[in-house]
């Protein structure tokens, strides 16, 4: 399957809407929506899509061209290590150097941060630990990759699809058994319905691409349905029939799976949306974005342009001039550095995935 640019701009939507809930206080009316659990919930579908599509065009040319799966295995690993180690581990360090600039616990944790299991470490406190509070959903991807691979490659392919049937069904039962239990959401097992649901739409695309069409139309209806409970949900501050996380994501799989079958036309969505090229632009550089993204106002110093400058901007869209200058002066650091982020460190990592390869994942 060819490489998706519109992903990328759903990338791009989707670490926005994480910015906004992180960057913008709570009490303002554009967080009265929950913007970073839907771009949250984006990313896990998203991550359950590529990585499931990826491991099913590895495991059927490695069976054309007699690749033992115990290679594909390795070389998968190699590959993810080299996307997603480099400017983790480079952040976490650097956070350790600075650790007493942080306003974190980091000396004490650093641990669970270390071995990507942060989730586990915020669910058993209760409680979040500043500008590393966002490292669980990247704690709880790594879990994802450390399982899925190993079902994917050795399972038997008539068992495939029902086993992320049952993936949707652990991640729906865990969030309703679990609810009402602070932070129950950054439990891996909660989330195993977005990667589920994910995984299906790259099932369909490889085994059945016929019926992706009626794929399509066939999850419109319940789709439509699951924004209606969102938006539901999100007034009344319950959520009914189904997890909010589960909502989201067969919204998202709908976004997915319409973007897949249109990807190559001129549609208005894609002329004004998802064939943007700044979003674009954000989307390949997201992952920088969002490591990034709550260090950053932290570990800037903004005293002097705070004393000089915000007298001068006027209140705006009930964003006083405080807020505009730290969004503005924010964006431009926070872009310049994830694309410096990638030009200088990603990109050479990224280059060295050709010695391990696997079939096409650029994604």
């Amino acid at each position: 399957m060819n490489y998706i640019k519109q992903l990328d701009s759903l990338r791009a939507i989707a670490v926005l809407l994480v910015i906004i809930s992180h960057w913008i206080l709570p009490t303002n009316a554009i967080n009265y929506i929950p913007n970073g659990a839907i771009g949250v919930d984006i990313f896990f579908v998203l991550s359950g899509f590529l990585i499931t599509r990826i491991l099913f065009e590895a495991r059927n040319n490695g069976e054309i061209l007699n690749i033992p799966k115990l290679t594909i295995l390795k070389n998968f690993y190699l590959r993810r290590t080299l996307r997603i180690f480099p400017i983790y581990y480079l952040a976490i360090f650097l956070l350790l150097i600075f650790a007493k600039s942080t306003g974190t616990n980091i000396q004490s944790s650093y641990i669970y941060f270390l071995t990507y299991t942060s989730n586990f470490y915020f669910y058993n406190t209760q409680q979040w630990d500043g500008i590393l509070s966002h490292l669980w959903t990247l704690a709880v991807e790594e879990q994802f990759y450390l399982i899925w691979p190993l079902i994917i490659l050795f399972i038997n392919k008539k068992y495939l699809l029902h086993i992320a049937a049952l993936f949707i069904l652990t991640g729906i039962i865990s969030q309703s058994v679990l609810d009402g239990i602070r932070m129950n959401v950054i439990l891996t097992h909660t989330c195993f319905d977005a990667f589920g649901l994910g995984a299906i739409l790259s099932w369909i695309i490889t085994y059945a691409p016929e019926k992706l069409k009626k794929f399509y139309s066939v999850i419109t209806y319940p789709a439509i349905g699951c924004l209606l409970l969102l938006i539901h949900g999100i007034v009344e501050h319950k959520w009914i029939l189904l997890p909010q996380r589960t909502l989201t994501s067969v919204v998202a799989l709908w976004i997915i799976t319409y973007i897949v079958l249109n990807s190559d036309r001129e549609t208005f969505t894609f002329k004004v949306f998802l064939n943007n090229r700044v979003l674009m632009f954000l989307g390949k550089i997201s992952y920088g974005i969002y490591l990034y993204h709550n260090i950053i106002p932290t570990m800037v110093n903004l005293k002097f342009i705070n004393i000089y400058l915000n007298p001068l901007l006027p209140d705006l869209l009930f964003i006083t001039y405080w807020e505009q200058l730290f969004l503005l002066e924010n964006t431009i650091l926070l872009i310049t550095i994830s694309w410096l982020s990638y030009t200088i460190i990603e990109k050479r990592f990224l280059s060295l995935k050709k010695h391990y390869a696997l079939q096409n994942e650029k994604q």
